[in-house]
């Protein structure tokens, strides 16, 4: 089952494009395996991860 770019962008807490084509993606700590490799899949070798954030918020 494919997840859909709003499922993956719900897990990531920032995002940011650094020097040299790397991108720096800071997930929450609750997030499942299948987003850190959507993310790898999406963005390349140049994904750089970030210590996990606090458990993602609940949606209102």
């Amino acid at each position: 089952m494919q997840k859909s770019k709003e499922e993956f962008e719900g897990w990531v807490a920032s995002l940011s494009h650094g020097d040299c084509g790397y991108i720096y993606v800071r997930l929450y700590q609750d997030a499942p395996a299948w987003v850190r490799d959507m993310a790898i899949n999406r963005f390349g070798k140049g994904t750089v991860f970030l210590p996990p954030d606090e458990i993602r918020p609940r949606a209102a």
